[in-house]
């Protein structure tokens, strides 16, 4: 007879190690990063636009590109973050609050995500981008 003890045990231990990837819906498994959070709305008068190109096919690359905006005047740093589909985090990048600048950072060939911060002339960050970015292969 075996102890009725351990089946408790044995199904919360499955429970727990089952939470650890996901499966994608042709069998791949992929590691689990932070889902995006909330964003903020910068101050009236003070928008910005940054954008985000999708992951180059060949290098997994992503560009990302400062637009401008009514506000631009008031920006004075942009932050750039990738954490990678793997969970790696990639060192964050400076954005240069010029219209028209860029900066590629280096993705994976899973899904990432990726996070832009805005910090405005009184010192205060704003999260202005916060999403998933897909890698897509060629068709």
């Amino acid at each position: 007879m075996k102890p009725i003890w351990m089946i408790p045990i044995l199904v919360v231990s499955l429970l727990l190690l089952s939470g650890c990837t996901t499966i994608k819906p042709n069998g791949d498994s992929i590691s689990s990063i932070p889902s995006p959070g909330p964003i903020q709305t910068l101050p009236p008068g003070q928008n910005v636009t940054v954008q985000v190109n999708e992951k180059d096919t060949s290098y997994a690359t992503i560009t990302v590109i400062f637009s401008g905006g009514e506000g631009q005047i008031y920006v004075r740093d942009i932050l750039v973050k990738v954490t990678r589909g793997d969970g790696v985090e990639v060192p964050p990048e400076h954005l240069p609050p010029m219209k028209g600048a860029e900066v590629t950072l280096l993705g994976s060939r899973e899904t990432d995500r990726i996070e832009v911060y805005v910090q405005l002339d009184t010192g205060e960050w704003y999260k202005i981008i916060d999403r998933l970015l897909p890698f897509k292969t060629r068709a």
